[in-house]
């Protein structure tokens, strides 16, 4: 029974640090620096994919769907991380900012209907799915969900009919966040340090209390 007391009381010791310790790289405490200059929507290297011979409107309704379309993937990634709210703040983009998505998806359609001719909609389908598939990033998914909670509650705090705001002037954060970053007091894929196990021979113990100068 004493020697039961014993692995417990080290078993006890050896997990109360170990398992308070990972719960520290759930979440930043210092949050990498994303944010960029301004954007118009046509800089080289913004998105994926490109769009080629973009007027005006077509290069603004781009860039509001290119932000809906990252805040739509971050609504469906980032559910591992309750506090940043992304579903209830793109459920809620969606229903404050409707008109001008509305406008943005319109703008796409006019878009590809006038450079691709017939081929339009599978081509639109095709440049779509690939928007979508180029803000899913598995080794930079904490520094992404983090910027897309900011840029969300950033759309939200504008009127309506000023969400292009919002992609002018997050976009380039957005896009920044994809590239893998770590925490600063948590650096990403370092091994998490252990405490060595306790020794449980009878010289490193006084009773139930373990003798740390002799052991």
């Amino acid at each position: 029974m004493r020697r039961f007391g014993k692995i417990l009381t080290a078993v006890t010791a050896f997990f109360g640090v170990t398992v308070a310790m990972p719960a520290s790289a759930q979440i930043f405490f210092y949050p990498p620096e994303h944010e960029g200059q301004p954007v118009m929507g046509a800089e080289p290297g913004l998105f994926v994919p490109s769009m080629a011979d973009g007027q005006a409107p077509d290069i603004r309704a781009n860039l509001v769907w290119n932000l809906r379309s990252s805040l739509n993937v971050a609504a469906l990634n980032c559910q591992f991380w309750p506090s940043v709210m992304s579903v209830d703040n793109y459920n809620a983009i969606l229903t404050h900012h409707s008109d001008e998505l509305n406008e943005a998806y319109e703008g796409l359609k006019a878009y590809f209907r006038r450079t691709q001719g017939r081929r339009w909609q599978s081509v639109m389908d095709e440049y779509t799915t690939t928007m979508y598939q180029s803000y899913v990033r598995v080794g930079s998914q904490r520094s992404f969900c983090h910027s897309a909670a900011e840029i969300a509650r950033d759309a939200l705090a504008r009127p309506k009919g000023q969400l292009y705001l919002t992609a002018q002037t997050r976009m380039r954060q957005m896009r920044n966040s994809l590239v893998s970053y770590s925490d600063a007091i948590m650096p990403y894929h370092a091994p998490v340090p252990l405490p060595p196990l306790l020794r449980l021979d009878e010289r490193c113990w006084r009773g139930s209390s373990y003798n740390t100068r002799r052991c």
